[in-house]
């Protein structure tokens, strides 16, 4: 079967990652994937605090954001609920205050952890944004609000560039030892048009080739082993745009190989299984808590090893 794929062999990085260390994930649903693969395999991890974000800028943004101790301010009201332009949806409040005080508990969480952190690894979806016109500046989300209220524009490859060396200069003042791995989403924004959509991505791959080369930082080819490598509908979905759970984990795979050791691999490995088999239901209540309760008593056990390996 391997002579219906092209070959491409990605070469062992010499940033490797293991249990214990500190791996921070943002950016578009794809880093959502990444991230499961990560919790089930044990990895100590914080993934998308503000939601699932797409633009590069927005995420530079919420990076130096975390510095700035002011309270947000760009908060509106839809139907009872109160948003951020600065998040997702999935983060709101009942009130102003509410949601103020949720982001400045987000904003703590996210700098806290990457005060700690090894990796940092960032997921570029689409250089397609859109500009609140009231306040003129570009949006996380537009939260379902009319499309009167913003403007649509395409960010070139210059302009995501100097957004994030702007948070990677901060990034690297605050944490020395933190890495970034730049990757692009294989998942197309087809709501665009393919045209658009693949002139976007071109932007995104133009401007993380040049992160690349920024002191500390890498890339992963996530979206070319998707959109060269797999090339096929078989490992997409239904609506033909987001990868399958195959697809999902042969890039996993290839991101293991190219970041692990062969020793952390086979705890991924050991640590994935017992979460999996502990999510397993069967008729028998009994049972089934007595399985939990062996394979919580394994995970403890490797939990520990994991402990003294840091």
């Amino acid at each position: 079967m391997d002579h219906f794929f092209l070959q491409y062999d990605i070469p062992k990085a010499d940033l490797t990652i293991q249990h214990g260390d500190g791996v921070c994930l943002i950016g578009s649903c794809f880093s959502d994937e990444i991230a499961k693969k990560l919790q089930l395999a044990g990895h100590t991890l914080l993934s998308n605090p503000y939601g699932t974000i797409f633009h590069p800028s927005v995420l530079a943004y919420q990076v130096l954001d975390c510095f700035n101790d002011n309270v947000e301010q760009s908060i509106f009201e839809r139907a009872g609920s109160f948003y951020s332009w600065n998040t997702s949806t999935l983060i709101s409040g009942t009130t102003k205050e509410e949601l103020q005080a949720t982001l400045q508990a987000t904003k703590k969480e996210f700098k806290n952890f990457l005060k700690e952190a090894k990796l940092l690894i960032v997921t570029f979806g689409t250089a397609w944004g859109y500009e609140l016109i009231e306040e003129e500046k570009i949006v996380a989300n537009c939260h379902k609000m009319p499309a009167q209220l913003f403007t649509k524009f395409l960010s070139s490859p210059y302009e995501l560039v100097q957004d994030w060396v702007l948070a990677l200069e901060k990034l690297h003042a605050f944490n020395p030892e933190l890495k970034v791995i730049f990757t692009v989403s294989p998942v197309r924004h087809t709501k665009d048009g393919l045209p658009e959509n693949n002139l976007s991505k071109a932007r995104l791959i133009e401007a993380v080739h040049q992160l690349s080369f920024e002191e500390n930082c890498r890339y992963f080819p996530s979206y070319e082993l998707i959109i060269d490598v797999l090339r096929d509908y078989r490992f997409y979905k239904s609506d033909k745009i987001h990868p399958t759970q195959e697809a999902i984990d042969f890039v996993w795979k290839q991101f293991e190989n190219t970041h692990f050791s062969d020793s952390t691999i086979e705890l991924n490995k050991k640590v994935e299984k017992i979460n999996l088999m502990k999510l397993h239901k069967t008729n028998n209540q009994d049972a089934n808590n007595q399985l939990i309760k062996e394979k919580e008593s394994e995970l403890s056990a490797l939990n520990n090893k994991i402990f003294w390996m840091k």
